[in-house]
């Protein structure tokens, strides 16, 4: 067995010898195409233009609307639709439900510069408060506060209409106190009290979408990436070249057999 393997291995030790005379040959076209790609990659690269990203957090107006469901009414941004006085330095929008909230979103916006960003993201946001899902959801909110606002009204108008008999009955000595508590009675209206307040304090604070959060702007640009752009040019340029370089080979060595046997006939 060990005969019969050590042939093998030599002609495999051939073959790689071959291949590496065949790369060495060929050496000044891989070399030269490596180094054009190099260069070329550079210069283009340098030449791109910077584009710069920001992210932002929205919140929607009201948990009832979902952001997963926000986003699949939206569906494709439209950059030219959605910002008219921006889209031009715009090159991609996109916005991404959070995983630990129901109704905030991220939204991510690349620009050619960075004053563009800030204005992009506020032009999102205005469009967002002007789609009928949104007013509609807003409407529905405001007025399910409404009715909660009146519903403890009615109960806290009855709490203190009781109460003010309660004590006309206990100063007249015409009620005795058996297991009734006036105080609990004021607790609860006051308790009703401040749940109004809550309530209302939300009607006057219910917003449309609006940013949670500053705008996130890197310093540097996330495009062009010069390095990355090089390194595949360089690895690319380089299998590219021996590539030709063996198929080179390969039709010169053809066109020297078909002259081979040319001559012996």
């Amino acid at each position: 067995m060990n005969q019969q393997e050590r042939p093998v291995a030599c002609e495999d030790e051939i073959n790689l010898y071959d291949y590496w005379k065949v790369i060495v040959k060929r050496k000044t076209l891989i070399i030269g195409l490596f180094l054009v790609s190099v260069l070329a990659a550079t210069v283009i690269s340098f030449l791109m233009p910077k584009i710069y990203r920001g992210e932002v957090v929205l919140k929607l107006p009201t948990k009832e609307l979902a952001a997963k469901e926000l986003i699949s009414v939206i569906g494709k941004i439209d950059a030219e639709r959605i910002l008219p006085t921006t889209h031009h330095l715009i090159s991609d929008v996109k916005f991404n439900a959070l995983k630990d909230s129901n109704d905030k979103l991220q939204l991510i916006i690349e620009a050619k510069n960075t004053d563009a960003l800030s204005q992009a993201a506020t032009e999102f946001v205005a469009y967002l408060n002007d789609i009928s899902i949104i007013k509609r959801f807003v409407e529905e909110e405001r007025q399910r506060l409404l009715m909660q606002s009146e519903e403890i009204n009615k109960v806290i108008k009855g709490s203190d209409e009781l109460t003010r008999i309660y004590k006309k009955l206990l100063e007249s000595g015409r009620l005795i106190l058996s297991g009734f508590n006036p105080i609990e009675l004021e607790k609860r209206a006051s308790d009703l009290k401040i749940e109004r307040l809550i309530i209302e304090q939300k009607i006057e604070s219910l917003k449309d979408v609006e940013m949670i959060s500053s705008l996130y702007i890197p310093q540097k640009p996330i495009k062009p990436r010069i390095k990355k752009n090089i390194a595949l040019a360089g690895i690319i340029s380089l299998f590219a070249g021996m590539f030709l370089a063996f198929l080179m080979e390969y039709v010169e060595r053809m066109r020297i057999r078909k002259g081979e046997i040319k001559n012996v006939k």
